[in-house]
């Protein structure tokens, strides 16, 4: 393993049956303590990279080191590292904490990371129930307390808030981002949902049809493509000495819309500018980015 990587993909490519190329040519390393983003549309290749990762399916070209072994060829790659799906599927016919009790015998460890496993994965008061009889949201933390049994050093979780509501989805994510600030435990997150991953992730790797787009902390992939809309009582000065700065702009009424630079204060400047050429700036404001604008060429 290269050090410091608990997971690096070199050059993977994966073509599945009738032509579609899934991957091509994909290089992403996941240094330990990291919380990772994967983000990208349906269909850009997360939960393939994933499954690559995982070992859980072949490549075609290139290499894979998972723990500094290859999770294909070695299923002890997996040791020490936790998993949560998508859309979760645990046996019905026992009770969470007997589930998690069986697991922890599988794992050898003690009984006492049951407890510690409910409680991390906020089930208190429903660990008597079956999976079943669990919401979309308890199922969700199921499968995380499942993955917590075995006390795993990464965790690598492939669209775990999806179809839950806007609520749900905040909690397990800050569940899973204070695995890493009290635990040290290193995080691979990925979901379609920009805006919430970012709220979590240290960096940011972003898929766009089998290729990387974008790879780098969070600030860094999103500062350029951050909205900006400028209310002024004359836009044209300001998107003139906006433009001349080398920013792009639209004027919409009394608005210019552009983005920002990774240096925010060029755009600063640029306004101070155009005040000192008489233009009168009343307000601006930001928005978040869209997936679609992230990983946009």
């Amino acid at each position: 393993m290269s050090e410091g990587y608990v997971l690096t993909l070199e050059d993977v490519h994966k073509t599945y049956p009738g032509g579609v190329k899934a991957l091509k040519g994909v290089t992403v390393r996941v240094e330990k303590g990291e919380v990772v983003g994967l983000v990208g549309a349906n269909g850009s290749g997360k939960s393939t990279l994933i499954k690559i990762a995982l070992g859980i399916l072949g490549r075609d070209k290139g290499s894979v080191s998972l723990n500094g072994r290859d999770p294909f060829r070695d299923p002890r790659a997996r040791e020490g590292v936790g998993v949560v799906f998508e859309r979760p599927t645990l046996p019905g016919g026992l009770s969470v904490r007997r589930l998690l009790e069986n697991t922890a015998r599988v794992y050898g460890v003690p009984r006492d990371y049951v407890d510690e496993a409910i409680d991390l994965a906020g089930l208190r008061g429903h660990e008597h129930k079956t999976f079943p009889q669990l919401s979309a949201g308890l199922k969700q933390r199921a499968a995380i307390a499942h993955a917590l049994v075995g006390q795993p050093e990464f965790i690598i979780a492939d669209e775990p808030t999806s179809n839950l509501d806007p609520i749900e989805r905040s909690k397990i994510l800050e569940m899973l981002a204070r695995l890493n600030r009290e635990r040290g435990v290193t995080l691979l997150i990925s979901s379609h949902v920009i805006y919430e991953v970012m709220k979590v992730a240290t960096r940011i790797i972003a898929l766009r049809r089998g290729v990387v787009v974008r790879d780098g902390p969070v600030s860094q992939v999103l500062a350029s493509n951050v909205k900006v809309r400028i209310r002024a009582a004359n836009p044209e000065v300001v998107a003139k000495t906006l433009e001349e700065r080398g920013f792009e702009t639209v004027i919409a009424g009394a608005s210019v819309y552009t983005r920002l630079k990774s240096d925010r204060r060029e755009l600063i400047e640029a306004l101070l500018e155009a005040e000192k050429r008489g233009a009168l700036v009343l307000s601006f404001d930001t928005a978040e980015p869209s997936i679609e604008e992230v990983i946009s060429e």
